[in-house]
């Protein structure tokens, strides 16, 4: 095609958005990433695959949202950003623990 380069650029990592929340100070930070339902990378990308709780890792993908999607136009995704608690998310820069 025009643009081979499509065929090996990031074709290990599924798609996914960055996140960069800040608190009152910049040592009150969450970094995270969040990924998307039933994307066929996910299972072969070395970043999720070093989370060893399946738990943590279900958390950082987005289930699809037929309900809030618009037909023929596009998809939506729910992704909820837990900051304290059992359900926090998982943390880039502190993966020992929220």
């Amino acid at each position: 095609g025009a643009y081979p380069w499509r065929n090996w650029v990031n074709n290990w990592r599924p798609a996914h958005i960055h996140f960069s929340v800040f608190g009152t100070g910049f040592a009150q930070r969450l970094i995270t990433q969040m990924y998307f339902e039933g994307d066929p990378l996910i299972p072969h990308c070395p970043i999720l695959a070093a989370i060893p709780d399946r738990a943590a890792l279900a958390q950082l993908i987005a289930p699809l949202d037929l309900n809030a999607s618009i037909p023929l136009d596009s998809l939506a995704y729910k992704f909820d950003i837990v900051l304290r608690g059992r359900r926090s998310t998982l943390f880039e820069n502190r993966l020992e623990g929220n």
